[in-house]
């Protein structure tokens, strides 16, 4: 881990930049300051964002890491408070293929999500899609929320290291994961016709006990932790 002079500097450069265009598809960041944008394309969330979040988003808990990679971290020093993380890119997307290779935390109760989003939840001009990972981070949830509404469908697996992307285009949305060898393997597919430009985040969040809550991710219990992410790619 860098130490928290560095965090605070990170925390600084990923809440500066500017909205970029939606058309301009091609991104890459390694987390390592080589290969591709980095820092002043991400937002830092600094924010409670209410039911059914049992954490409020804050600066100091997402930073890079020693090894070159991203760690957004679920930090229950005080239980009455505890903090967690989300970055967004300024920048938003309206088709293409996104990619991350991360690492989802374990923490019960916990999600480490990515995904694209725009709206209000709920609401006519909520869009969304989504690779959350629920539960411990033994249950992967894949949705689509079109105009408020959700088309949600999870699988069990086992925690650790993946590569895994969604490919978003004018008439569907595929789901896949990427082997070692660099091949997509194609795990679900659903039939929408979304084109609102979206913005891409990731987040590592704790539920706070409600029954919504505790239907979607589990039991928050306690305790913290990272997810972690190595890279992130986006292409035309």
């Amino acid at each position: 881990m860098i130490n928290s002079i560095v965090k605070g500097a990170f925390a600084m450069v990923l809440a500066m930049g500017l909205h970029l265009n939606a058309q301009a598809t091609n991104f890459f960041d390694g987390f390592d300051g080589s290969g591709g944008p980095n820092g002043s394309v991400w937002e830092t969330a600094n924010w409670a964002n209410g039911d059914i979040f049992g954490c409020t988003f804050a600066f100091s808990e997402a930073w890079l890491t020693g090894w070159g990679g991203l760690d957004l971290n679920v930090n229950s020093s005080n239980r009455n408070a505890v903090k967690c993380a989300e970055v967004r890119t300024w920048q938003s997307f309206q088709y293409g293929k996104f990619v991350t290779r991360m690492q989802p935390g374990t923490i019960a109760g916990g999600n480490s999500s990515f995904f694209l989003y725009t709206g209000n939840a709920g609401t006519s001009n909520h869009f969304e899609i989504d690779i959350e990972f629920i539960k411990g981070g033994t249950v992967l949830h894949t949705n689509v929320w079109t105009a408020g509404r959700q088309n949600f469908q999870q699988f069990a697996i086992g925690t650790g290291w993946r590569t895994i992307g969604f490919e978003w285009r004018p008439t569907f949305v595929r789901w896949f994961h990427v082997n070692d060898a660099g091949v997509e393997m194609e795990f679900r597919r659903v039939n929408t016709t979304i084109s609102a430009p979206m913005r891409l985040m990731l987040n590592h969040w704790v539920g706070n006990n409600s029954a919504n809550a505790v239907g979607f991710v589990g039991t928050y219990n306690g305790g913290g932790g990272p997810a972690y992410y190595d890279w992130v790619k986006v292409s035309d």
